[in-house]
């Protein structure tokens, strides 16, 4: 379910609105004249709501109008996804979200899904690609994967995972491993990274498979440990954590995308015009360190 760079740009572009004619243009208020909203599928406090918040920060500064982040968490980011749906489509109403939202769920609950990304909405701005890593609470006795795997190899079903929700990225991610690995784990949902983490950090649970913006930061604190880079390569933000494949498990390896989006409706040259702001955000020094803090990997990117 990872997707790249020019992937996210060229695919969700399919489906943008064509350019409104200088009349029209000339005649359109300057945007934005209000508060914009910007709707999170996940809880407050974990990676993809601090990130966004961050950057929300600085749009604001830009427009001189205030960008309000509306966390509404549930059914893996969808009941966000929706909502951005049934709002005005005027600019005003955006949707922060990842591929867990806009690709694993509506695939894997086509029937419970009342959208389809690439039907319902257009691209804004990519803001990142999160490599995984996969860590486990400190007071695991295990040093690396291959050890872990050992561990659940000798005790199917005792060892946990946690993952952000069912079907969620983590999910997916632990589900590939145990594929590959031949190995069976409890699966342990919670609503949001931010509870996993603590559960981690409470012993309540064994594993997590998530973004290095997710995990990192216990990394470094001595709170979590890595395992592995769930990844094809090494990540730059942590080059000391060896992948799945080095440790011989080969075809281990998912990402997640971070990104805006908007309803197909809002006219093309709008989200251009967002998409720009966006970018000179991102251009900043502020931001630049956040997603090297982050472990989050960002190569600036049109709408097409």
């Amino acid at each position: 379910m990872s997707i790249s760079r020019r992937t996210f740009s060229t695919a969700m572009a399919g489906g943008a609105l064509g350019a409104l004619s200088p009349a029209v243009l000339a005649q359109t208020p300057a945007f934005p004249a209000r508060t914009v909203t910007i709707l999170v599928g996940f809880p407050a406090g974990g990676p993809t709501d601090i990130y966004v918040r961050a950057m929300a920060r600085h749009l604001s500064d830009m427009w001189k109008q205030p960008v309000v982040i509306e966390n509404r968490p549930g059914a893996s980011g969808a009941i966000a996804a929706q909502q951005v749906l049934k709002a005005a489509p005027d600019g005003y109403t955006l949707l922060f979200t990842n591929n867990a939202a806009n690709g694993a769920y509506e695939v894997l609950n086509p029937k419970a899904a009342t959208y389809r990304t690439l039907r319902d909405f257009a691209p804004v701005a990519l803001f990142g690609i999160s490599p995984s890593i996969m860590v486990v609470r400190a007071s695991l006795p295990v040093k690396d994967a291959k050890e872990f795997v050992a561990m659940a190899r000798a005790n199917p079903g005792k060892l946990s995972y946690g993952s952000s929700a069912i079907r969620s990225a983590p999910h997916l991610a632990s589900e590939l491993l145990q594929s590959v690995t031949g190995t069976k784990l409890l699966h342990v949902p919670y609503n949001g990274a931010a509870p996993i983490i603590q559960a981690l950090l409470g012993d309540t649970v064994d594993m997590y498979i998530g973004g290095a913006s997710t995990v990192m930061g216990q990394v470094r604190a001595g709170k979590l440990r890595a395992l592995a880079a769930v990844n094809a390569t090494r990540l730059q933000s942590a080059p000391d954590i060896p992948t799945m494949a080095e440790q011989g498990f080969k075809g281990v390896e998912y990402a997640s995308w971070f990104g805006l989006l908007a309803s197909i409706q809002v006219p093309g040259p709008l989200l251009d015009q967002i998409n720009a702001d966006c970018l000179k955000v991102m251009d900043l020094p502020e931001m630049k360190v956040q997603l090297q803090t982050f472990g989050i990997e960002y190569t600036a990117s049109t709408r097409s």
